[in-house]
């Protein structure tokens, strides 16, 4: 059973030009574990190399687990798409094209943008082809609408700050300052030993997306604040678990909360004394509040997280 560290690197052709997307297949395989495929899709720059194996590790060992690099990210070839939209559309072509009818997504961050529009169009983009069984998402932000809290001149310092990165030793600091600068000392060493499982989980390691690459992601992300996924969520009846941290330099933790009184079906855990990189400083707890949710344990119809 592959884990992060040893999980190889596959292709699926997509489109007329048969471009490939490169993915990695973790944990038991879906027909010997009855389970639904957890597809995971990571944050700005990010390629899957940069997930914490912390985290992934003990999704895996109950589920399958899909990880992914849109086109022109990571070893997947081609541009990256200038929407989101074209983004999610990737994914559920992959899927076609693997044959996997039904998945739960889990998207960070920028991928959690990417998440909310494949869980929106999966269905009727497949023809009924795929389906999003169940959503999780951390770290992330709805589009643009009424009540959501605009990007303050801090968080949008803090962007460019990751936008900027092109050193491993300034990937590192932009890690570091704006996934843990702004909580406690003990955030700050949390994201000193994530930094060091992600830098030496893999011998053959990407780094982060390039320029040409992360200009492309930026346009589609401003496209995908005006696309009105808040208002369309209102209409997703789907379980979707939404995580974030307390002090989030990226995200405002408020559009979570926002988030979760739009969605019909929707759970909520802020988690304390952390920032962007909360699911990597408290990795144990949230890969327990995931497998929980996903395999749908419930006391009288209502979902039941573990404590911290």
């Amino acid at each position: 059973m592959a884990t992060f560290s040893t999980a190889q690197d596959l292709f699926i052709p997509l489109g007329k030009d048969g471009q490939r997307m490169s993915y990695r297949l973790l944990g038991p395989s879906p027909s010997s574990s009855g389970k639904t495929p957890l597809v995971m899709l990571n944050g700005f720059r990010c390629t899957m190399d940069q997930w914490d194996p912390a985290l992934i590790d003990p999704l895996a060992a109950q589920r399958p687990v899909i990880l992914t690099d849109i086109p022109g990210v990571g070893r997947s070839e081609g541009a990256v798409p200038l929407s989101i939209t074209e983004w999610a559309q990737s994914l559920v072509d992959m899927l076609i094209g693997l044959e996997i009818p039904q998945v739960d997504v889990f998207g960070y961050s920028l991928g959690g943008c990417n998440a909310q529009m494949m869980a929106l169009i999966a269905e009727e983009y497949s023809g009924g082809k795929v389906k999003v069984r169940r959503l999780v998402l951390a770290g992330t932000t709805p589009s643009d609408g009424p009540g959501v809290k605009r990007f303050t001149d801090q968080e949008l310092r803090a962007f460019q700050g990751l936008v900027k990165a092109q050193t491993v030793e300034q990937q590192k600091e932009a890690f570091m300052k704006r996934f843990f600068g702004r909580c406690s000392e003990n955030c700050w060493a949390e994201g000193e030993k994530s930094w060091k499982r992600i830098a030496g989980a893999r011998k053959e390691r990407m780094g982060h997306s390039g320029q040409e690459a992360s200009k492309r992601q930026g346009p589609a992300f401003y496209g995908f604040m005006g696309e009105g996924s808040l208002e369309k969520l209102k209409g997703l009846k789907i379980p979707v678990l939404i995580a974030h941290g307390s002090r989030d330099l990226i995200f405002p933790m408020e559009n979570s909360y926002l988030m979760y009184k739009t969605l019909p079906n929707a759970y909520l855990h802020l988690y304390p004394d952390s920032g962007h990189g909360f699911l990597y400083q408290y990795a144990d707890h949230f890969s327990s509040l995931i497998n929980l949710f996903l395999d749908g344990e419930q006391s009288g119809g209502t979902f039941v997280p573990c404590k911290l």
